[in-house]
């Protein structure tokens, strides 16, 4: 048998042992945009393990924040650093202020998914006329385009914490969804990877679990009233003059 005189090198990341926090607006292509992130790390040879549960604040299938508070942040930092690389971790929360903090520090970078509103709420009203046909909670108090308005202010409001802070890599739907190999490019550069964004992407369509519904572009056009459409126009005027490209 094959013994080494020395261990084998461990690969290091240019970032070093920093915390990504993958935000997403709801039905925002975010979990696409998370696994994109971290299977790009996995493919460079960077491994994406478990987070204990106390550094993410949630148990999970997959690395999935909540709300933190001081002690979260100390384990998410303690376990970042004792992997020593990258670690991305998902979430649909406002950034609380110890996350703030971590960023601030220097401890950790944004992605932030976002989408256009009208196109959230045909989604999200979709979602919940799938929940309360079989009786679960997602999305089920969502029946009219006024209950989504409710919501997508809100997360608004939310994605705008995130977009506000330093390192934010903005993705928006439509170029995550339909645009997947220039999406692919950006997240690498962001996460300083040398890594064809073909194969990246390639796997993560045939191997991960990306939760992308319907994927039609510009649903509102043909499925919600031009009247309807205006509201949502005026009533986020300032996101789609800064966000969002017809």
């Amino acid at each position: 048998m094959l013994h080494l005189s020395r261990p084998l090198t461990q690969l290091r990341h240019p970032l070093g042992p920093k915390v990504v926090f993958s935000y997403g607006m709801t039905k925002s292509g975010s979990t696409l945009a998370f696994e994109l992130a971290r299977t790009a790390l996995e493919l460079s040879g960077f491994p994406q393990p478990m987070l204990p549960a106390d550094a993410t604040g949630t148990t999970r299938k997959i690395n999935f924040a909540g709300h933190l508070d001081d002690g979260n942040i100390s384990a998410l930092a303690e376990a970042v650093r004792g992997i020593g690389h990258p670690v991305v971790v998902k979430t649909h929360t406002r950034p609380d202020p110890c996350v703030i903090e971590m960023i601030l520090r220097g401890e950790a970078i944004i992605q932030a998914s976002y989408r256009d509103p009208r196109e959230m709420a045909l989604s999200m009203i979709d979602h919940g006329d799938r929940s309360r046909a079989v009786g679960k909670p997602a999305f089920a108090n969502i029946e009219t385009l006024d209950d989504a308005m409710r919501d997508i202010s809100s997360q608004i409001d939310s994605l705008t914490q995130w977009l506000y802070r330093p390192n934010c890599l903005p993705l928006y739907y439509e170029d995550v969804a339909f645009h997947g190999l220039g999406t692919t490019r950006r997240i690498l550069r962001q996460l300083q990877l040398d890594i064809p964004a073909g194969k990246v992407l390639s796997y993560v369509l045939r191997k991960r679990f990306i939760q992308l519904n319907i994927g039609i572009k510009k649903r509102f056009q043909g499925q919600m009233d031009e009247a309807d459409q205006r509201v949502f126009r005026q009533t986020y005027r300032l996101f789609y003059q800064h966000l969002i490209r017809d």
